[in-house]
């Protein structure tokens, strides 16, 4: 469960509510962490993932982000032109994945983070470790899992349902004793549903500042 996330849900690509695919029931669950910035182009993709070197709705292509392994940086025999998903909310969630997004209210800073919670087909990925150094370092990333499956890797396209939209805000806090755990936590979901807004263009940051 993404706990400390707070979701909303999608509505399921029509795609997916074939009876005979049973997604719910018969696909397995993972995470893919993003820019906050590519949320509304994936959900105009008729809320399909999107890989390095494919052309987003508006003529964009893209390549791979900042950091992470690209044609002229990568092990031998890595592909980068795949969806890679997670079967960790702690691992999608990294600044590698969910890019954090400075988020002002009422003159106070946040952290805001962005990720997907989707099906994926069984049998069309292959399991692979995770890839931002950890394991060099003797760092678990999340004891839920081994660092060497933290990584999910699929050329296939079509063949991830997504359907829900977590964020996370993280507040610059002084003097955290003094907080009121559960006015903190009402009061960030109201801020994450408002920077949800402003990622998809519906919410203009004038607006929010009036909130």
């Amino acid at each position: 469960m993404p706990v400390g996330w707070t979701r909303f849900g999608l509505s399921l690509n029509p795609t997916f509510k074939d009876s005979e695919l049973n997604v719910f029931d018969n696909w397995h669950r993972a995470y893919h962490g993003t820019d906050s910035g590519v949320v509304k182009k994936i959900l105009q993709n008729s809320s399909q993932l999107l890989m390095a070197g494919d052309v987003a709705l508006g003529g964009r292509k893209l390549g791979e982000r900042e950091g992470h392994f690209n044609p002229d940086r990568k092990p031998e025999g890595f592909d980068t032109t795949q969806l890679f998903v997670t079967p960790s909310i702690v691992y999608a969630g990294l600044d590698a994945y969910a890019s954090p997004k400075k988020f002002e209210a009422d003159g106070k800073k946040y952290k805001a983070r962005v990720a997907f919670q989707l099906c994926i087909r069984p049998d069309s990925y292959k399991i692979g470790p995770e890839t931002v150094g950890a394991r060099g370092k003797g760092i678990t990333i999340d004891p839920l899992f081994k660092n060497e499956e933290l990584e999910w890797s699929t050329k296939e396209r079509g063949g991830t349902a997504l359907y829900g939209l977590l964020v996370k805000l993280e507040p610059f806090v002084e003097g955290s004793d003094d907080v009121d755990v559960d006015e903190l936590r009402a009061e960030l979901r109201l801020l994450e549903m408002l920077f949800l807004l402003g990622a998809l263009g519906i919410l203009d940051d004038d607006d929010s500042d009036d909130e």
